[in-house]
């Protein structure tokens, strides 16, 4: 008897569970399907948009690469959403109900994703609807269809994205071994020369490899989010000047975002952007001429 309430119970909590997985997914249907019907290839994408609570985000392409008003894109960020968007795999049809779209949150008001070639032709256009109910997937439809189906892949980190979730946070891009100048004004003050293959450090000889150490990460500084504005509230903290050898200079100031926090506002010659960055990242280059000598040569 007892065996046979065990396995009563077993069974119901099987229906129930099997229940709730189609009133939470939306399982209604299962015939066949084309499911690389939003597949395409990525290389055919010329220009993309990405619209969320009526903004949208146009991307575009020039011969360095993807940009977004006019300004590079993270190269990781933005091939992580083209190979997402170009690789779409549908896993089952969910209604072709439209009085439905309200409930999977695909009304022609939610956040759609518009993919073109050059010549203009929609390459994928589909809503983004709410997360099914084990969140690797995400329910869709086509912008011109009433189907809704579910497809493979957890999309709902890009019904929130903005420019500053896009934008290359990269504060310098350049060749290290091209620098021949370095000056620091604020907190730490000196000036790195280099002739040939000497460095010196306000007129005294240093060692060039550790010059060369402490310079290598300003061949791509990050910086860990954008700010609006520098005001007169955001003391000058330390300012870094670099010429390279073609006669080109390159210009940083940083500037205390709070009195007494640990983040700076950062300034770029040439950008018009302004970056936060921590202010222990500049640690490393608050050099003084013993940290920067040649080590005495080992006793033999």
């Amino acid at each position: 008897m007892k065996n046979n309430q065990t396995l009563y119970a077993a069974g119901i909590l099987g229906i129930l569970a099997i229940l709730y997985y189609l009133t939470q997914t939306g399982a209604v249907d299962t015939k066949s399907i084309d499911t690389d019907k939003f597949a395409f290839d990525r290389n055919d994408i010329y220009e993309i948009e990405l619209t969320n609570s009526g903004t949208t985000l146009a991307f575009s392409q020039n011969e360095g690469g993807w940009l977004l008003e006019n300004y590079p894109v993270d190269t990781v960020r933005m091939n992580q959403f083209l190979n997402l968007f170009s690789e779409l795999k549908i896993d089952r049809l969910i209604t072709q109900n439209a009085e439905k779209h309200v409930k999977y949150e695909v009304t022609d008001e939610s956040s759609q994703v518009l993919a073109k070639s050059e010549s203009g032709k929609d390459l994928l256009h589909v809503i983004i609807g709410k997360q099914g109910a084990n969140y690797q997937e995400t329910f869709v439809r086509e912008y011109s269809d009433d189907a809704v189906f579910a497809v493979k892949s957890s999309l709902g980190q890009y019904k929130t994205k903005t420019q500053a979730d896009f934008w290359d946070k990269s504060m310098t891009q350049i060749d290290v071994n091209q620098i021949n100048y370095v000056e620091l004004i604020g907190e730490m003050n000196y000036i790195l020369h280099r002739n040939g293959p000497v460095w010196t450090f306000d007129g005294k000889q240093v060692d060039f490899e550790k010059v060369t150490s402490m310079l290598s990460p300003l061949s791509n500084l990050k910086g860990s989010n954008f700010a609006s504005e520098i005001t007169a509230d955001n003391a000058f903290y330390q300012g870094i000047s670099l010429g390279f050898e073609d006669g080109s200079n390159l210009e940083l100031t940083f500037h205390l975002k709070e009195a007494t926090g640990a983040l700076l506002l950062v300034k770029v010659s040439g950008n018009d952007k302004i970056f936060e960055y921590s202010k222990s990242g500049l640690n490393r280059y608050k050099k003084t001429l013993s940290d920067l000598i040649a080590d005495p040569p080992p006793e033999t």
